[in-house]
């Protein structure tokens, strides 16, 4: 990698907590009716397709309008969720009871990201809009212990930072940023130290939306931006050029990007794109093996209207090579799961009573617990329900149903 930031310029600055890549589903607001007046709705009773989930707890974040803009959990004996949230702020919840844990503050602009440390469930990390990464230890409150930051002498601003991520063995941070006067930046520290390390500039030619780093591999790196691209690299290379090891060309807008272990032959790599496609890669392929359009995607949700349905997510299940995609529709009454194996979209779980426009989420494959976040501030847990709850809620649903059939569909 570049030294010592080289060739760094003066950071655009962006505050405005919609302009990330969840904002796809901004503008939406969420009403009851299911089959409104633009035809949209269900082409099936899900009840019949869906494996259903249950809402066990929910919690408001915020008494004023807070939106969840992103989330990540420990996977431990005693998960914790930690969530970025609208306000510059980041909470941490215990996961079972979704009861409050700690309250971080100090970021001067919109937290882009959250993570815990890979080896130590005390430590969090959040980035920001305002050019810094800070780590926070939770067995001494909610003080930041560090931060790192681009503080090369020829730096007159902070570069906003437009996600982040921490390496698998814990020792490396890699920010990305917006595009800088033609130039976005992959930015990197060392954690034991605040100093930057240097970075790639070459390689994206837009906006940095995503940064990855391989959950086993240490120094495998991929990012994605909305120049199309999705790049690999090998961070233990002495220069860009010789870490760059594959550039895959979406042709679309990179969303989100995630790495997706296989039994055998190459990692996979899912791409959601602004599109609302997903495409699936394998680490040395030249092209997506297999690609899901919104219309495709649209019919295993059991929907009416493409255009009202929405890529959330992408999980890793317990089956290797699995991809679990949490999808919502219509105003975000709408949350269901579809699963992808074999090359094949199915529809999974549908998750009945969501009350908001859903941006982010967290899976646990082994439990199959559900968290999600959204834009009505609620951190809502879910799990697959037993046949007698499934059976009591389609029994109150068609209860629902004769007791209003008679109703006109608009109330004046």
């Amino acid at each position: 990698m570049k030294a010592d930031g080289a060739g760094t310029k003066s950071a655009l600055n962006s505050e405005d907590p919609l302009s990330d890549t969840g904002s796809r589903m901004h503008g939406l607001e969420i009403e009851s009716d299911d089959d409104d007046g633009d035809g949209d709705g269900d082409m099936s009773n899900p009840a019949e397709v869906f494996r259903m989930y249950s809402l066990q707890h929910e919690v408001a974040v915020a008494r004023h309008r807070t939106y969840i803009l992103h989330m990540n959990a420990s996977v431990t004996s005693n998960p914790r969720v930690a969530v970025a949230l609208s306000d510059q702020s980041c909470a941490i919840y215990d996961v079972t009871q979704l009861s409050k844990v700690e309250t971080l503050c100090g970021h001067k602009g919109t937290v882009v990201n959250v993570r815990f440390s890979p080896g130590d469930e005390s430590l969090v990390y959040s980035a920001s809009s305002d050019g810094t990464i800070k780590l926070w230890d939770l067995r001494i409150g909610n003080q930041s212990a560090k931060e790192f930051k681009d503080d090369t002498e020829d730096s007159e601003k902070l570069k906003p930072l437009s996600d982040f991520d921490i390496a698998a063995d814990g020792r490396f941070i890699c920010g990305g940023t917006e595009l800088i006067h033609d130039d976005a930046f992959l930015l990197f520290w060392d954690i034991r130290s605040t100093n930057l390390l240097g970075g790639y500039w070459e390689s994206h030619t837009d906006d940095i939306t995503q940064v990855c780093f391989h959950p086993t591999k240490p120094d495998t790196l991929a990012s994605g931006s909305t120049d199309g691209l999705m790049n690999i690299f090998d961070i233990s290379k002495a220069c860009e050029e010789d870490a760059l090891q594959l550039s895959l060309n979406t042709e679309s807008s990179v969303a989100k990007i995630g790495w997706f272990p296989r039994e055998s032959g190459s990692d996979m790599l899912s791409c959601i794109t602004h599109t609302e496609d997903l495409q699936l890669w394998t680490s040395d392929g030249a092209y997506p093996f297999v690609q899901f359009s919104r219309e495709k995607i649209c019919h295993s949700m059991q929907r009416k209207l493409v255009e009202s349905c929405f890529i959330v997510d992408a999980h890793q299940t317990n089956t290797l090579g699995e991809v679990l995609l949490l999808t919502t529709a219509g105003r975000g009454e709408c949350l269901r799961t579809l699963a992808v194996n074999k090359n094949k979209l199915k529809p999974l779980s549908s998750l009945a009573g969501n009350k908001q426009i859903v941006r982010t989420s967290w899976y646990d494959r082994n439990s199959e617990l559900l968290l999600t976040g959204g834009e009505g501030g609620l951190l809502s847990l879910w799990k697959p329900s037993t046949h007698s709850e499934t059976d009591l809620g389609t029994n109150l649903k068609m209860n629902l149903k004769q007791k209003f059939k008679h109703h006109q569909k608009n109330p004046y």
